[in-house]
């Protein structure tokens, strides 16, 4: 019986969105890859320490959308019971997989259990998505896409964008159209993990990427029925501003969610073996869930001057901080410091 949780804390915000990555094993070696995943971790979560998790989360940030990655989240035989409890404390639940294990008896488990959304990545036209996620893994995409939306789960499509098939980003969106996802989310890749090793050369200079900004609008524009966001693009929102403020068609998510870097802003992130952090690819900790309350880890010096925007360098001084802030995993790459200046920020500052 899944006890009644209380509403959320008066100095928390209200669309605080946790990420959680349920394993670190994975079924693929992704050359991208910011998190190495392949094999889990000896100090993963349990059954019940997940429970506890999502009470936690509900009870500090309410009625807020979990996001359950990897890792492959399809590898934890749990994967179905901790969907279902969730869902039963009124969390919306979201699953992010490569798509390899979604078959069509899977989308239909999962959609009982009480999800409601999957997260599938294309990285690009069947021979580029495989030859950065290895053979076979497009067509598998493509049909766990298929069955998702067969079984009636809402579908995001989110590309990693590098220098590898930023060409082919049109032909993304048309599949996005095509397989009928409601959101195309967009993250511009940051050399982390295995992508070190294996992508180290992927990232877009600031050149592509600016580019690559403009690309994006000109499509939103075209495509209004299709919501295209960006997670490593805070960018996008200084640009976002500038077409509302001149007239032109900004989608939904500008007027409603939170702006710019969401890092310990908008999102908080759970690793396997319970530690915290601002989002996914930051690798700073501010606690753990197995010693401290969520509430308590929100009020932690990091988190609190990621939310007032406490930058440095060009970041800093920049008159559009308050809908940017910079990209912080970029700025902790570069700099070796998660305050530092986002290095592909200049093009905005003016």
């Amino acid at each position: 019986m899944v006890e009644t949780i209380a509403g959320v804390p008066k100095n928390v915000p209200k669309n605080v969105y946790v990420n959680w990555n349920v394993t670190r094993a994975c079924n693929l070696r992704c050359k991208h890859c910011y998190f190495s995943s392949g094999e889990r971790m000896p100090s993963e979560l349990s059954t019940e320490e997940g429970f506890s998790l999502l009470e936690d989360i509900r009870r500090t940030f309410g009625k807020t959308r979990v996001t359950l990655g990897g890792g492959e989240p399809l590898m934890r035989k749990d994967i179905f019971e901790i969907i279902s409890y969730g869902s039963k404390l009124s969390l919306s639940l979201s699953l992010a997989t490569n798509g390899v294990l979604l078959d069509k008896d899977t989308a239909m488990r999962l959609k009982r259990a009480g999800l409601e959304e999957v997260i599938i990545p294309i990285d690009g036209i069947r021979e580029t998505h495989d030859e950065i996620r290895g053979k076979g893994a497009f067509e598998a995409a493509l049909q766990a896409a298929k069955h998702a939306k067969r079984v009636g789960l809402e579908l995001v499509i989110d590309p990693c964008i590098s220098a590898e098939n930023l060409a082919e980003l049109p032909q993304i969106l048309d599949l996005c159209e095509e397989l009928g996802a409601r959101q195309c989310r967009i993250f511009h890749y940051v050399a982390l993990g295995r992508g070190q090793e294996q992508f180290f050369d992927a990232e877009l200079d600031e050149e592509q990427y600016v580019r690559s900004l403009y690309h994006l609008y000109k499509e939103q524009e075209r495509r209004q029925r299709l919501e295209i966001c960006t997670t490593q693009a805070c960018q996008y929102w200084v640009l976002l501003r500038r077409k509302f403020e001149e007239g032109r068609f900004v989608p939904e998510f500008f007027f409603k969610e939170a702006p710019g870097c969401r890092a310990g802003v908008a999102m908080l992130c759970v690793k396997p073996d319970g530690a915290v952090t601002p989002c996914p690819l930051l690798d700073v900790s501010v606690g753990e869930v197995r010693e401290t309350s969520l509430k308590t880890l929100w009020r932690s010096e990091v988190l609190e001057r990621l939310r007032q925007r406490d930058v440095e360098g060009r970041c800093g001084t920049c008159k559009h901080k308050d809908i940017c802030g910079g990209c912080r995993a970029r700025a902790l790459v570069r700099h070796g410091d998660v305050f530092a200046e986002d290095p592909l920020c200049g093009f905005f500052e003016t």
